[in-house]
């Protein structure tokens, strides 16, 4: 299957989802509040998570009826990943579009977050296996908030008003720290979209595992390509403000990581200056830590980092049922891999 094949397939699954994705947002909510409900699933998006649940599904012999709503919730909970990260990183605008908290306020944002949280367990009653899918569904979003935690305790200076994270920023970061906490993220998200869709075909435990670490791999190459079009991306394809790691001071990026391991002295002592200065960053100073970036080859490592988790991730699906929809989980892999944005 082609990576064109993979973009027909998520638009099938997105006319299936989008449908259900309205309705789970929208029920119950008073009519003048339909349009803030739905507003951050309405940006659109690469809808990847959905469509691996309905492909894992399928590969171990679901019905596509019984993969929807679980497909819709995993969109649900992820949107809602994304606006509480847009209020924390202070993002102003996603795929070109003002951001929920941007456009709405903050207070407004965080109650939608709620709304998100509801709406997509709400989604699982729906299912089959619904206790195992609410049990997934449930741990992974605590997982994800403590690799979201991590994310702010790596940044190395700003938020001077918030006492536990001037008290507890990591005083140095490891790669393994990194690997963590994308790890936690990012990929584990991956990993349950996977899981709840085998969980739906009802296999067993070991199939289970061996599809989520499929999606786990996946998860980690695809943020360190978002980490790499973080920083060399295209603004207009990536759909996000280029250097915004640099902005927000992040160390978890794992070029700026790999960069200030190799730079020359003095060369380092300027990222750093800039990174833990309590001076805002501005564009020239992005430039500047781009440039001195780019100097080094930490966009060649952290490729060759990606590949050899795509080359895991390829392992374990040759362990999967040898059908179609197995094809089309390998063409996920590839596009994770050869994505711009």
């Amino acid at each position: 299957m082609t990576n064109a094949g993979l973009v027909k397939k998520i638009s099938e699954v997105n006319i299936l989802v989008g449908p259900i994705i309205k309705e789970l947002l929208t029920r119950d909510v008073e009519k003048q509040n339909a349009e803030l409900a739905f507003y951050q699933c309405n940006m659109g998006g690469k809808r990847l998570r959905p469509t691996l649940v309905v492909i894992c599904g399928q590969i171990f012999g679901a019905d596509i009826k019984d993969l929807i709503y679980p497909a819709a919730a995993i969109e649900i909970l992820h949107n809602a990943t994304l606006i509480t990260d847009d209020i924390i990183d202070h993002s102003t605008t996603r795929r070109d579009q003002p951001t929920c908290w941007s456009k709405f306020g903050k207070s407004i944002a965080e109650c939608e977050v709620l709304v998100y949280v509801a709406s997509a367990f709400a989604g699982l009653s729906h299912t089959q296996n619904s206790s195992k899918l609410i049990d997934l569904y449930g741990r992974t979003l605590k997982i994800v908030i403590d690799g979201e935690i991590k994310d702010i305790l790596f940044e190395r200076s700003g938020r001077q008003d918030e006492n536990y994270v001037v008290q507890n920023r990591y005083k140095t970061i490891t790669k393994n720290d990194y690997f963590e906490m994308i790890g936690q993220k990012t990929a584990v998200l991956l990993q349950a979209s996977c899981e709840a869709g085998a969980i739906c075909a009802g296999a067993g435990d070991e199939e289970v595992k061996l599809v989520g670490n499929v999606g786990y791999n996946l998860g980690i190459a695809f943020q360190i390509q978002d980490d790499i079009l973080d920083i060399f991306g295209d603004e207009k394809e990536f759909g996000k403000k280029i250097g915004k790691d640099i902005i927000e001071k992040k160390m978890g990026n794992l070029l700026i990581l790999l960069a200030i391991e190799q730079l020359e002295p003095a060369e380092k002592a300027i990222v750093v200056g800039l990174l833990e200065g309590e001076k805002g960053i501005s564009d020239d100073d992005v430039v500047t830590v781009k440039s001195l970036i780019g100097k080094t080859d930490a966009k060649k490592v952290a490729l060759d980092l990606a590949q050899s988790h795509i080359k895991i991730a390829y392992e374990s699906l040759k362990t999967l049922p040898d059908n179609i929809y197995r094809q089309e989980l390998e063409s996920a892999i590839e596009y994770v891999v050869g994505r711009k944005k």
